[in-house]
């Protein structure tokens, strides 16, 4: 059987051609790309086939920079990954994403928009999100666009997967696939290298139940997201003391997340406004009753003048007290976690002691967030909130490292460095100014901003997106990025990286569908190289910059 538990293999060693550690949207993608390819894959995976608090564990660790959800509450350590609970949102990344732009330090990928286009195509199918189409055009089945001025303001259409979880769609396929063995509940605790680092021999991996078995493959495809990825790199440092990869200190660096507001609400003039593409009524229905919706940015002319990052706005409907500035205080977001952790969340929150504290000091705030929802409960007063994503640049001071404490398996956890480049705020607060304008043009409304910034001037409502990228980027320069343009580990003959982690920018779009683009074009990399696969070619090192072309990175 290809769908194998670790925890009951009794061999001590399993071989094949290829080895895929982690069974998310980029991990399983792979594996299928490569069924049925005459090549013997083993995918790993850490949890199993449901979801487990044990395993879920491994993933707990310290936010110790910007504030932001647990690292064990982020991601699912199950098959399938994270698309368990993913809603299914995607676009591409814009053009101006992959280019090297001016104002905007570490920006540019090894390859335009155009080069992914066809992959995106492809991606697109597999996330089932209906016709390919994501002009403004696009979106009139969701409702009545706006007649925005286009020197001002773009309509950006996204679409919503109508089957996001991977493993509900794709799971019995894989699983009969002659060529792919699926191991459920292994933990891969060390990478085993050469002496020199420079080729993978082999993975160690440990159960629950106390069993270890090693995998020795030709070729390993790492794929764990943005922060495990990072994890295992640093910590399988047994022959590179550094960690694997990182001989420049680039891995864990470059961490980013997509920072999610509630900035205000829109209180429109007209009630037939409700029924217009850019109004989303309910996140539990995209992707069914709502596939497609609508966000309002900066034209790309304006974000490239400026040199702004991008940004997103649409209206989300939502009870009325949720955008009020106490619902968004230090006690009301403390008792909304609470609230969450106790009677919602699967899993503990190790915060709970520091959460309960900033309630009970927030008490008046929590007060009148309780009082207007039992209000809103008899007099329903829904308002259409500013729902707002914000790219976030690249800083190398914005990282993932490894802290002092260990799990179960004596593995280091995580410590995530979230830190924001103060300029990311500007192509914000011009996103802001041209809605306020172009809405009092057309007579739509008003706009009211009312959440109250903290002291850095980010605003109090400001969550993460559970978005893990950049930790392991990519640049054909080794002194600035970990993976060259293949995704393969610069100094690693056979170690390859998939999913957002590679990312050098974010854009402000969700991830996912540039997760699945590029798995796609790494699996055709492999079948072209035939594997076993991995050369120090010239695409490492042709593209290298003069040592003082190159921006410092401190320590």
């Amino acid at each position: 059987m290809p769908l194998l538990d670790a925890r009951e293999v009794e061999r001590r060693r399993v071989e094949a051609d290829l080895c895929i550690i982690g069974a998310g949207a980029a991990g399983i993608t792979l594996a299928r790309e490569l069924a049925g390819q005459g090549v013997r894959i083993a995918l790993i995976e850490s949890g199993g086939l449901a979801f487990r608090h044990r395993p879920q564990f491994l993933y707990l660790g310290e936010n110790v920079g910007v504030e932001n959800f647990s690292t064990a509450r982020s991601r699912f350590r199950m098959f399938g990954g994270s698309t368990h609970r993913w809603t299914g949102q995607c676009r591409p990344l814009e053009p101006l994403d992959f280019e090297e732009r001016e104002g905007i330090p570490y920006s540019g990928w090894p390859f335009d928009r155009a080069h992914l286009e066809p992959y995106y195509r492809r991606a697109h199918a597999i996330c089932q999100l209906g016709p390919y189409d994501y002009a403004p055009s696009g979106c009139a089945a969701a409702g009545k666009p706006l007649p925005l001025d286009a020197d001002r303001l773009d309509t950006r259409t996204f679409r919503f997967s109508r089957s996001p979880d991977f493993a509900a769609t794709y799971g019995a396929e894989l699983a009969g696939a002659a060529n792919v063995d699926i191991y459920l509940n292994a933990n891969v605790v060390e990478i085993e290298t050469d002496r020199q680092a420079r080729r993978i021999t082999g993975l160690q991996l440990a159960t629950f139940n106390g069993r270890r078995l090693q995998v020795c493959a030709d070729t390993y495809v790492l794929a764990c997201g943005g922060i495990e990825n990072a994890r295992l790199l640093l910590a399988s440092n047994r022959a590179a003391g550094n960690g694997i990869g990182n001989a420049h200190d680039l891995v864990g660096r470059f961490f980013m997340d997509h920072p999610y507001f509630v900035m205000g609400y829109f209180e429109p003039t007209l009630p037939e406004f409700d029924r217009n593409c850019f109004v989303i009524e309910d996140y539990a229905k995209v992707g069914h009753e709502q596939p497609v919706v609508a966000a309002m940015s900066l034209t790309e002319s304006t974000l490239r003048s400026e040199r702004l990052n991008g940004s997103a706005i649409s209206l989300l409907r939502r009870a009325g007290y949720k955008t009020m500035p106490a619902y968004f205080s230090r006690g009301g977001k403390a008792f909304i976690r609470l609230v969450d952790v106790l009677q919602h969340s699967e899993l503990p929150d190790r915060h709970l002691g520091r959460h309960l504290y900033d309630a009970v000091a927030g008490a008046r705030d929590v007060g009148t967030t309780l009082a207007r929802q039992l209000t809103e409960r008899f007099r329903p007063a829904p308002k259409l909130a500013l729902r707002t994503v914000l790219e976030a640049t690249p800083n190398p001071e914005s990282r993932v490292t490894l802290g002092t404490r260990r799990d179960h398996f004596g593995m280091p956890r995580v410590r995530v460095n979230w830190q924001l480049n103060a300029r990311d705020q500007r192509g914000l607060k011009r996103l802001l100014a041209a809605l306020h304008t172009e809405f009092a043009r057309l007579g739509l409304g008003r706009l009211v901003e009312d959440v109250g910034v903290d002291r850095h001037g980010w605003p109090h409502s400001m969550t993460g997106g559970k978005h893990h990228m950049g930790t392991t980027r990519m640049h054909p320069n080794p002194r600035l990025g970990v993976v060259d343009a293949d995704c393969r580990v610069h100094g690693v003959e056979n170690l390859y990286v998939a999913g957002s982690s590679v990312f050098p920018t974010g854009g402000y779009a969700n991830p996912t569908l540039t997760i699945v683009a590029l798995a796609l074009r790494l699996a055709d990399h492999l079948k072209a190289a035939r594997l076993p696969c991995g050369t120090d070619g010239p695409g490492d090192h042709s593209q290298i910059p003069a040592a003082s072309s190159i921006p410092s990175i401190s320590a």
